[in-house]
């Protein structure tokens, strides 16, 4: 596993990169941003030390759904690849609850938006 350092305003990834990895935030914050550097840019999250960036490409293969940025100088990312993600886990086995319990609250949101979708068109059909 490597180690990354970035400064402030750095990119990480970018929304539509294919990078079969994620990372581990050592030092620092970083933000999540869609549609960065447009007029039309919005911050999704801001993660800081502890949390994991960048999850989905490793664990789906999918392309980078967010743009991710260094928010502090001396910003510090462990790069965690396929080849090495039993090794991370098993040194660090709290971080695997904790991507777990991300991965079902992000779920359980979509879940709570999508009933709330559902529930407003049964109701405009049947007023």
């Amino acid at each position: 596993m490597n180690s990354k350092e970035f400064k402030s305003g750095q990119i990480i990834f970018r929304q539509g990169d294919s990078e079969l990895c994620m990372y581990a935030i050592q030092l620092g914050r970083v933000g999540i941003y869609s549609a960065y550097g447009t007029p039309e840019e919005k911050q999704i999250a801001e993660l800081s030390s502890g949390e994991i960036i960048g999850e989905r490409g490793l664990l789906e293969r999918v392309p980078r759904s967010a743009t991710a940025v260094a928010l502090d100088d001396g910003t510090l990312l462990v790069e965690i690849r396929e080849g090495n993600l039993m090794e991370y886990f098993l040194k660090e086995p709290e971080k695997l609850l904790l991507l777990m319990r991300d991965l079902s609250g992000r779920l359980h949101e979509i879940n709570d938006k999508l009933a709330g979708v559902c529930r407003k068109i049964y109701e405009s059909e049947n007023a």
